[in-house]
């Protein structure tokens, strides 16, 4: 992953091509202790696994994409966990070579040839912590 930051504290990231994206971008947040902020990201990958949050049953159900997609829109935030690493809330908009759109919690997904990340770091920290009637982590503010 190549970065270049700006004064306004904004960082740019490139994700090369081969790299995941999700478990590069939390290593980067993670190497520069970045526990607060959100993203928004564009480019193309394969290996795309979605995710759709069932409430009933308390878990993800999940569904990978076959072969290349555009990364229309991938947004999310930046926490941290009760283990002290960030953690990335990715949600991604793909769309396939017949142009249908697919969306959901993004797991994972290889750059092809690139994600570009525009990286927003806050000051501080926000946690993220398990509510167990809900079975997710959830921010707390």
């Amino acid at each position: 992953m190549e970065h270049r930051e700006f004064p306004d504290g904004t960082i740019l990231l490139r994700v090369l091509p081969g790299e995941e994206v999700v478990s590069s971008l939390t290593a980067f947040l993670n190497e520069r202790r970045i526990y607060a902020g959100s993203f928004a990201a564009i480019g193309a990958a394969h290996g795309v696994e979605l995710g759709y949050w069932d409430g009933k049953k308390k878990k993800y159900l999940r569904k990978k994409l076959p072969g290349v997609v555009e990364i229309v829109a991938l947004t999310g935030n930046v926490s941290r966990t009760e283990d002290g690493k960030s953690f990335v809330h990715p949600h991604a908009v793909l769309g396939d070579r017949a142009m249908r759109a697919f969306g959901g919690h993004l797991f994972a997904a290889t750059a092809e040839p690139t994600c570009e990340i525009a990286l927003k770091p806050l000051p501080g920290v926000v946690e993220r912590r398990l509510v167990p009637e809900l079975g997710l982590r959830l921010l707390k503010l």
